[in-house]
């Protein structure tokens, strides 16, 4: 059943508020957005809602709801303009993580821009809301109880905020190579209302340094982080050291899934298996996710986005 938008717009204003912005600035996203919001269910409403609200704690800027649909567009431009690419040339346009790092991780404005954008995806995209709800539905019960966790990758911080909310006992540490990711990061576990004491900041390239001890979590994140660098079976065989042995890890990645700054390329599920077991993990529950409903087949043989995400644990 749709539903009814005026309904939309009187229970979840904030929401509402962002995706008309969304639509006076572009038909297609209005069009792609609309259309989702008729087939949602009231989880999503709600935390769609919850989200916006925090994400305008997080920017505190007195047109935050403009700020945040242009910088929702924005993203969404880029990943158009990669997408082409990608169509032509059949690779990703970077190989080179330094290269990647100048152009994006090192610019604190430009930076800014790109998380925000990136984490409204996680309420505009079909595709990157299941994601969260694979998140929140598989991983979060097996981790409740724990109390010692990380997160490799934090981005926009919405994964990490709602794991600390999750999990009452965890103590973690967030690691990235950002300043502005890490910052963002602690603004949203702010803005969810959750005390920033139970969390430590670490900048670090983990291609070169993990400060982590071995054996010592319980809990890892590690969403959306391999296809952004080059040493991608180092990283994910030295982390298998970090855990506990009844520990579990959060993994998320993509296949034919082109950004401005993606790196490693997977294009086909089964890649994306060999990589994980070759690195010593054994996958515990996982979810695929494709575009315009094609099979995870045909979204290969074409080359299209296959989302992939699991529940890892150590062999």
């Amino acid at each position: 059943m749709e539903n009814d938008m005026m309904d939309v717009e009187q229970k979840y204003p904030y929401l509402w508020n962002v995706v008309e912005e969304i639509a006076k600035k572009s038909s297609f996203q209005k069009k792609a957005v609309m259309g989702f919001l008729k087939s949602a269910d009231k989880r999503y409403f709600e935390f769609a809602e919850d989200l916006v609200k925090r994400m305008m704690k997080v920017v505190n800027r007195d047109d935050g709801i403009q700020y945040i649909a242009e910088t929702y567009l924005q993203y969404t431009k880029t990943i158009r303009i990669e997408e082409m690419y990608f169509s032509k040339k059949g690779t990703y346009r970077y190989s080179d993580y330094e290269e990647v790092y100048k152009k994006v991780y090192s610019i604190d404005d430009y930076m800014f821009d790109y998380v925000v954008g990136l984490g409204m995806t996680q309420i505009f995209w079909p595709n990157h809301w299941n994601i969260f709800k694979f998140f929140i539905d598989h991983f979060i019960p097996k981790v409740r109880e724990f109390e010692s966790g990380a997160e490799i990758g934090v981005g926009h911080g919405i994964f990490h905020s709602e794991f600390l909310r999750s999990c009452p006992n965890m103590r973690s540490k967030l690691l990235d190579v950002s300043p502005t990711s890490l910052a963002t990061t602690k603004k949203m576990i702010e803005a969810t209302g959750l005390d920033t004491n139970r969390i430590e900041i670490v900048r670090t390239d983990i291609q070169k340094e993990i400060p982590i001890n071995d054996m010592s979590l319980d809990a890892l994140l590690m969403g959306e982080l391999i296809e952004h660098i080059e040493k991608g079976e180092y990283v994910m065989n030295a982390l298998t050291k970090k855990m506990k042995k009844n520990g579990f890890c959060y993994f998320s990645t993509a296949a034919n899934s082109p950004a401005e700054d993606h790196i490693l390329l997977f294009k086909t599920v089964s890649e994306i298996r060999d990589f994980i077991g070759h690195a010593g993990w054994e996958i515990m529950n996982e979810h695929l996710g494709t575009l315009n409903n094609l099979s995870v087949e045909e979204s290969e043989s074409r080359g299209s986005n296959i989302n992939y995400a699991a529940v890892l644990a150590v062999r």
